[in-house]
């Protein structure tokens, strides 16, 4: 009886925030009429999401592209089946993106939702269950993708799917765009949206792939950084060789290096490659304000990740420096003989590093490995050659987000009603290519409006999305799409 006790009383209080909303707004139905067919279609919409979930969608195997498109034919045949419309998959040179659109609000605003298909690989070992058969458990499902970010796409389909059912119409225009790469970079959406410009024109725009701070406190990203990676490796000889003969006389490729890299911070933890904060801002008050009230427990994260002390750039608090500072970080050093593969006395010939740069606003990723590369090439001594290696995506803009939009405003408004309180306004440190690709193609800021939660594993073993969430997520919705209809 407890579970659908616990169930019962979360209905309740949906119900509660719903008509907080319709008093709010002097709607007498407000978001009402949903909750019935929402929660009559629970369990066929749950046997949907497995469906969803069970197919490997992992863009980053090639012998997965298959999967990837059965996906997105799924999705395709879902979204008519929904009741909207065009819906089709496009081909890029990379994985298909899926589109659909209801335009029927004539007069009214269009709202643009964006979400991804494709999921992380797996180590399967490490699952307590298989992770492309969802398995249901104490309110959970679990599986690869379930909450990265198939149930996101999910509850916002669910949504429109309610509200067309209930009033045969939706109260503004909608344009579905679900990615197949973003787990890879994106690399390919850049061309997709320069090219579908006319296609994709919206005034409003909110990404799925988003999080809630915890069931109880919304939260809203102002800001994410961009990326840029880089490979590269040395070679000082034409194979490893023996460390009694030729130890002392030739260059030893591991150390050159370990005293490269060296080279790339200086004592206060600041990257010194020339150039690299030319174009970085200072943070604005507002920022600095957000960062303040973030609700971070240093001592706590030190204790959970084994750590004994913090390091960066000087003069920034912890969170200051990954929300709004750019990073440059080693991610892998590697040469020599493994201990795996025996003891070998050698002197390694070649040694590989790949980087990770983190960048904030105005930073442009091909300028800033320009600079890197400027760097070694001044520091790499005398016979030691270098190459560097395609990594083909995982390249992109920062964006910052204005609290003054038409867009931010309905969707904190929304928050702010169904949980009973303002959602933090955090940033973020790691990056989202779609986000910035938006912004500067189009001009079209996208708000986060998800329902996430950060102990879901994505990215890891037993990943899992709460039912819970899947229902508050198309309640969100519901009201969002209503609030904008009803503003314009």
């Amino acid at each position: 009886m407890k579970k659908p006790f616990i169930n019962f009383i979360f209905f309740l209080l949906l119900i509660f925030n719903c008509r907080l909303y319709a008093s709010a707004n002097g709607d007498t139905t407000g978001i009402i009429p949903y909750s019935k067919y929402i929660n009559d279609n629970m369990p066929q919409h749950i046997q949907e999401f497995k469906e969803f979930v069970s197919i490997p969608s992992l863009s980053s195997l090639p012998a997965n592209k298959k999967e990837v498109e059965r996906c997105a034919e799924w999705l395709k045949e879902k979204l008519q089946a929904k009741g909207l419309l065009n819906a089709q998959v496009l081909a890029t040179d990379g994985h298909p993106v899926v589109f659909a659109e209801w335009n029927k609000a004539k007069g009214k605003p269009t709202v643009l939702i964006y979400g991804h298909y494709d999921v992380q690989p797996v180590q399967e070992a490490m699952w307590n269950s298989l992770p492309f058969v969802p398995k249901e458990e104490n309110g959970r499902i679990y599986g690869r993708g379930a909450s990265d970010d198939k149930g996101g796409v999910v509850v916002a389909i669910w949504a429109i799917e309610a509200m067309l059912k209930k009033d045969g119409s939706l109260p503004v225009n909608i344009k579905f765009l679900f990615e197949g790469e973003e787990e890879i970079g994106s690399p390919h959406f850049t061309q997709f949206v320069t090219t579908h410009k006319d296609l994709l024109k919206a005034d409003y725009a909110y990404s799925v792939d988003a999080f809630q701070k915890s069931d109880t406190e919304p939260e809203m990203v102002m800001s994410v950084r961009g990326a840029a990676t880089m490979e590269f490796t040395l070679k000082t000889a034409n194979r490893d060789l023996h460390s009694g003969v030729f130890g002392g006389k030739l260059p030893n490729a591991a150390q050159i290096l370990s005293q490269l890299v060296a080279t790339l911070h200086d004592a206060d933890g600041k990257v010194a490659v020339e150039g690299f904060y030319d174009t970085v801002q200072p943070m604005t008050a507002e920022e600095k304000a957000m960062a303040a009230h973030a609700p971070y427990d240093e001592q706590k994260e030190l204790q959970e990740y084994g750590a004994t002390l913090f390091s960066g750039e000087k003069g920034y608090t912890s969170v200051e420096r990954v929300w709004y500072r750019p990073t440059l970080d080693v991610t892998g050093m590697w040469s020599g003989y493994t201990a795996e593969e025996g003891f070998l006395n050698i002197v390694p010939g070649s040694a590989h590093c790949r980087i990770m740069c983190r960048l904030v606003a105005n930073q442009q990723s091909d300028e800033i490995i320009t600079q890197i590369k400027k760097h070694i090439a001044t520091h790499l001594p005398e016979g030691v050659t270098i190459t560097y290696k395609d990594l083909g995506g995982f390249a992109n803009d920062a964006a910052k987000f204005s609290t003054s939009t038409d867009a931010f405003k309905a969707a904190f408004s929304v928050l702010t009603k169904l949980y009973g309180k303002e959602p933090l306004l955090m940033g973020t440190g790691g990056s989202n290519a779609a986000v910035g690709i938006m912004m500067k193609q189009l001009n079209l800021p996208m708000y986060s409006f998800g329902f996430l939660q950060e102990d879901e594993n994505y990215h890891s073993h037993n990943e899992f999305m709460r039912i819970s969430d899947l229902k508050k997520g198309q309640y969100a919705f519901c009201m969002l799409l209503k609030y904008i209809g009803e503003k314009k």
